[in-house]
């Protein structure tokens, strides 16, 4: 996976992700581009990202689920 496809999944602004991964914008979306290298730190960042999105969008429907 890309680290656009990762974003693009994410659905969460360019901004939070760059500070999500301590990187700036302009860094961001130069990895988004593919105009720079994504070290494998900045990986490790936007997997724990994505992973703590996901837990918070699986407690939402939980609650959904719970209040249906």
């Amino acid at each position: 996976m890309t680290f656009k496809d990762a974003t693009d999944l994410l659905a969460v602004p360019l901004a939070d992700v760059a500070a999500a991964i301590g990187r700036s914008y302009a860094t961001t979306l130069a990895y988004r581009s593919g105009a720079r290298e994504v070290p494998s730190e900045v990986r490790r960042r936007l997997g724990l990202l994505m992973r703590r999105h996901a837990e918070r969008l699986a407690a939402a429907a939980g609650e959904l689920d719970r209040r249906a």
